[in-house]
């Protein structure tokens, strides 16, 4: 019998922790989805012919990669230290379903914010150390067999977030905002293992591009300075804010507006894209 959704839950645990605790880990997500890859090679040597008991070679450890798509839900909101800045060198584990993936590394996150639509997060992770062997299992009793706290009417949207400043970059009007930020990661190998020990931190860079009705001013070939920050403030119907993790996501001052573009077809306004970029680390 396949399994269902219901039956594969998402919990992304604390900072540098092994396992989860499902009441504080429990992520109200979209979709899962984990690609294990083996790095091999073939064996190939001249005036030989490939052995079919033995063609490959291991070039480097194994890979697992895990992404996660989810709405965003004041009571989940300790689920999302892995995008709280003082947890960039973290790891964490994660358990869909019944599996859990240890040492996760954060690779980017992003948020999609639309007026009427769910505000969406997007977080892509590698796994140093992924389960091998068994199989997929479910979770029997998801969020440790207590009823989940889940109330859509608490789901963060767009119309009820909140953009400040972001007329240094576009009109006053803004139709929609997407936000990346991205973490450039090298793995640490010692001699005699397999695989790695842990991965440093080389590099964050955020992203955030605006639609609206205007721009506030054409750029330059050094891009467009901003004076101050650009931020998002998340907060539901009610006014509660995911005040732990992402209390407030945006930029800051002294980066640049670095793309502009605009369109305009019959019958319609003119539409611009701006896209501001800054280097965190």
């Amino acid at each position: 019998m396949s399994l269902l959704y219901s039956d594969l839950p998402v919990y992304v645990g604390a900072a540098n922790a092994s396992s989860v605790t499902e009441s504080s880990a429990y992520v109200p997500a979209l979709s899962a989805n984990v690609d294990f890859r083996a790095q091999l090679q073939g064996k190939r040597f001249l005036g030989q012919d490939v052995a079919s008991t033995d063609q490959f070679k291991t070039t480097g450890p194994r890979e697992a990669s895990i992404s996660i798509q989810s709405i965003l839900d004041p009571f989940a909101d300790a689920a999302f230290a892995f995008a709280k800045s003082s947890n960039q060198d973290a790891f964490f584990p994660i358990r869909i379903g019944n599996n859990t993936y240890q040492e996760c590394y954060l690779s980017d996150f992003s948020l999609s914010v639309n007026n009427f639509a769910p505000v969406t997060m997007s977080a892509n992770f590698v796994s140093l150390a992924p389960p091998t062997g068994g199989n997929i299992s479910g979770d029997a009793t998801p969020y440790g067999g207590s009823a989940i706290p889940f109330d859509p009417d608490d789901i963060v949207y767009g119309y009820t977030c909140s953009l400040s400043n972001a007329t240094q970059a576009v009109g006053n009007v803004q139709y929609s905002m997407d936000y990346k930020k991205t973490f450039a990661r090298s793995p640490v190998y010692t001699l005699g293992a397999a695989n790695a020990s842990s991965m440093l931190l080389n590099g964050v860079e955020s992203e955030m591009t605006i639609e609206s009705t205007g721009l506030s001013s054409l750029i330059d070939f050094s891009g467009g300075a901003i004076s101050s920050s650009v931020v998002l403030n998340l907060t539901n119907i009610d006014g509660t804010a995911l005040s732990t993790n992402l209390p407030n996501v945006g930029m800051l001052n002294g980066s640049r507006v670095v793309t502009q573009s605009y369109n305009i077809a019959g019958s319609d306004t003119v539409n611009t894209r701006a896209t501001i970029k800054q280097i965190d680390l």
